[in-house]
């Protein structure tokens, strides 16, 4: 007898042992039906073995499996195991994130009558529905009971009837939403005979890029260019080539905003084999492009960061879009970093990998340093523009501040620029990288802000576009209620809106600017893709004149008509207790700003700021290529990444003083190590989230030391000391310290 080692989506424990019945084909990848309990749970086969591994007591049968074939292939189960060891998260945790969803099995029960039995006398309602069970030599389903008895209280009756012995219920299981991969049709058309010329720029990457497809051999890049400097149409012509040597290829962008311009651009190069992958989309339509993926009808997709694990058969190109962006850092769940499950997974299959941006990480710089990764440069605009003349509008001026009012958002040269900019013709795009009409309410005379119950943060003030009614709104845990009028802390009516927010800016916008066609695009305005694509398009097509928006508008979009960018308060992103702050500042600050000017008109970017002398706002303002050494040296002094690995162990409580205790306890109880320094146990900077109070503690690689030797004595320690309050999870490479 054969035995399988089956991976389920259990937290703690990998593996489950289950035996194959006669006659069952199963492999490795292969999608299973198995008994956990009193239950029947999905899982993925991992190993064949012909001796069970677990041998303390019975061992149960695989009841089903799903599809004909292996549904994950033999590069997707490396790259779940590499996720596996490095992430610290069980194979079965891991192998949820890969599977697309509603791959099911449906259980059908049919009553059977007993031969030989007589039904005598029975109740309401078991009589009718013995008979008609008696009639029927080969049982019923239960569906067909239920057209004819009704669902109510069938269930509870048909296991009366096999108590008395009457009837048996079979149970079998039916595979849902998988079909035989049929054979790919592998005609690849020739690109259009409209391609753009490239720039001399374009072409040599180009040509570099088509010669590593060729040779078939892992070879990572990092395209670094300016903004409009075309890196797009140097995927396209990577990806064409691709295509032409037979191969498949995947595209990644952090948003799903992003994806809109890029599948009208992609559908009009390679119409006849595109997949689209992201959370947009039903889970019917995100399984059927899956599944034209994996039968090999798509030889092209294109996503956000979980299409990293769509089902190639032979891919030859990865490409990440906007590889700096912190989008592709997944939050909750398993933290992986699409970026980095892109490099593993184009080294595995042998593949070309392309990193694109125009402003690179920390860590693509450093692979190019180290020589890991090979360097293409793009530093002019297609068409010769400009790249956007720059101002930075310093907010402590008193006579600013005084000319701007207390509430004012849009400075005297700001709002002059927008006059200028809409008499000629133009569009304008307002940043600012916080939604909402003002982050909190606060009270001028004690200083309390009315904060979330629930959470330690402070409630953001929303008014309703339709009634102007308005809500305080935790973006955390979804609380919500009126806004007060007294302050909760002192009884005074004291309260003010602090802060600036989108809806805010929207405000004081249209009554700056009463003529111009003005939209805002942030996640409470734009809730469905449906919206998202009109807010895009209406400004695409110059139905709109002004879009004011956050971090979704300042990446991966081409408006021609676009002449202004003001970026109206930069803090937002600079004050953070994050070590990343100013790279995330330095690159939103760039992105947004490069949406000005594209083809033939000089663009400007106004920022407005209180700290114009911050080497980040300093370098996007006068010098770009000046913020990666200065930012490299604050790194490499003070032990960050690309130079030291960082981990964080987070744990959690409904209990306070529960996870104090277990808090002192950690502290203690931690390790002595070589490889790694401890900087905590403390209270999270969200100390307090959906009603749990949580903890951290910052494990930092040392100089020449291994951070994954350390980790699993860590977390087995973490464990060990867990009460029934506490969760414990640790985040490999973590990207947000709140």
């Amino acid at each position: 007898m054969l035995f399988v080692q089956v991976a389920l989506p259990i937290p703690k424990r990998s593996l489950f042992t289950y035996g194959v019945p006669d006659g069952m084909t199963v492999a490795p990848g292969f999608l299973v039906l198995v008994p956990v309990a009193h239950s029947y749970r999905t899982g993925v086969v991992w190993e064949i073995t012909t001796e069970p591994t677990w041998k303390e007591g019975k061992i149960l049968e695989i009841a089903d499996t799903l599809g004909e074939t292996p549904l994950l292939g033999a590069d997707l189960l490396y790259l779940l195991d590499w996720m596996s060891r490095y992430y610290l998260r069980s194979i079965g945790s891991v192998a949820t994130v890969v599977l697309p969803g509603r791959l099911e099995f449906k259980r059908k029960r049919r009553a059977i009558w007993q031969e030989g039995q007589e039904i005598g006398s029975l109740p309401d309602p078991l009589m009718p529905l013995a008979t008609r069970i008696q009639s029927k030599h080969n049982g019923l389903s239960e569906e067909t009971l239920a057209g004819d008895f009704g669902r109510k209280g069938l269930i509870a009756n048909l296991n009366a009837l096999q108590k008395r012995g009457l009837i048996t219920l079979v149970s079998t299981w039916h595979a849902q939403n998988i079909q035989t991969p049929p054979i790919p049709d592998q005609e690849i058309r020739p690109a259009p005979t409209t391609t753009p010329i490239l720039t001399r720029e374009q072409e040599n990457c180009v040509q570099t890029l088509r010669q590593a497809l060729e040779t078939r051999h892992f070879t990572p890049f990092l395209l670094e260019g300016v903004t409009g400097s075309g890196k797009t149409e140097v995927y396209l012509q990577a990806i064409q080539r691709c295509l032409e040597l037979g191969r498949q290829a995947l595209l990644l962008v952090p948003e799903i905003a992003l994806t809109s311009q890029m599948i009208h651009r992609l559908k009009a190069r390679f119409p006849e084999t595109l997949a689209v992958l992201h959370s947009g989309l039903t889970q019917m339509q995100r399984l059927e492009h899956w599944q034209r993926v994996r039968n090999g009808q798509a030889r092209l997709a294109v996503g956000a960061r979980s299409a990293v694990f769509a089902p190639f058969a032979d891919l030859g190109l990865v490409i990440v879009d906007e590889e700096h962006d912190p989008s592709y850092k997944q939050e909750g769940g398993v933290p992986y970093q699409g970026r980095d499950m892109a490099t593993v997974r184009a080294q595995r299959t042998e593949a070309v990998l392309i990193l694109g941006s125009a402003t690179p990480s920390m860590e693509s710089l450093a692979n190019v340093e180290r020589g890991r990764f090979r360097h293409l440069l793009l530093t002019q605009r297609v068409g010769g523009g400009a790249t956007p003349s720059m101002e930075a509008i310093c907010l402590r001026d008193p006579a600013m501040r005084q000319a701007m009012g207390r509430d004012g958002l849009i400075s005297p040269p700001l709002h002059a620029a927008i006059t200028a900019t809409l008499e000629a013709g133009r569009q304008v795009l307002l940043f600012l990288n916080r939604r909402g009409f003002a982050p909190s309410l606060l009270c001028y005379r004690c200083g309390q802000a009315l904060n979330c119950p629930n959470c330690s943060v402070t409630l953001t003030l929303h008014k309703h576009a339709a009634t102007a009614k308005a809500r305080m709104l935790c973006h955390y845990c979804d609380f919500s209620q009126e806004p007060l009028d007294i302050c909760p802390g002192c009884g005074q009516l004291s309260l003010f809106h602090f802060g600036p927010g989108t809806q805010r800016l929207e405000e004081e916008s249209r009554a700056a600017f009463p003529q111009a066609r003005i939209a805002r695009l942030d996640r409470d305005s734009v809730s469905s893709g449906q919206r998202l694509q009109e807010t895009l398009d209406g400004f695409l097509h110059r139905r709109l004149d002004i879009l004011i928006g956050t971090q979704m508008t300042a990446k991966g979009h081409h408006f021609p008509g676009l002449s202004l960018v003001g970026v109206v308060q930069a803090e937002t992103s600079l004050c953070q207790p994050d070590f990343r702050a100013a790279e995330r500042t330095f690159q939103l600050v760039t992105q947004v700003a490069g949406r000005a000017g594209r083809e033939d008109h000089l663009g400007q970017a106004i920022i407005q700021t209180f700290d114009p002398n911050h080497y980040a706002l300093n370098a996007a303002n006068n010098n770009p290529a000046s913020f990666a050494p200065i930012e490299m040296t604050f790194r490499r002094q003070a032990g960050y990444p690309p130079f030291r690995r960082l981990a964080l162990l987070r744990f959690s409580s409904t209990v306070k003083l529960e996870g104090d205790f277990y808090c002192q306890t950690l502290k203690a109880s931690l390790p002595v190590s070589g490889d790694v320094e401890f900087l905590g146990p403390a209270p999270a900077p969200l100390s307090k989230l959906r009603n749990r109070y949580r903890w951290q503690v910052l494990i930092k690689e040392k100089e020449g030391g291994r951070l994954h030797r350390a980790l699993g004595e860590v977390m087995r320690l973490a464990e060990e000391l867990t009460t029934k309050h506490i969760q414990v999870e640790i985040d490999v490479d973590p990207y947000t310290f709140l």
